[in-house]
């Protein structure tokens, strides 16, 4: 997929419990999770609001953080 780099600063190293989902062509690590989560996390280097209307993956995306929050919500709510 295609991202917008728009950044000065990337991860270089990746902590331990970090795991590497997408880089950009020069190398730069563009998005990570971390192994041990207890919830819904993705960490992105670029801005994927900036085309979340027009671009199906990245509205899968924010569906799925959506999803992930509204259940969070429920579940506090018990």
């Amino acid at each position: 997929m295609q991202v917008n780099s728009l950044h000065r600063q990337a991860i270089a190293t990746p902590a331990p419990n970090l795991e590497i989902d997408a880089r950009a062509d020069d190398g730069t690590i563009e998005a990570v999770h971390p192994t041990s989560a207890h919830g819904w996390v993705l960490a992105t280097q670029w801005h994927p609001e900036y085309w979340v209307k027009s671009d199906d993956t990245l509205a899968r995306i924010f569906a799925a953080f959506g999803k992930a929050m509204r259940e969070c919500q429920q579940q506090r709510a018990g």
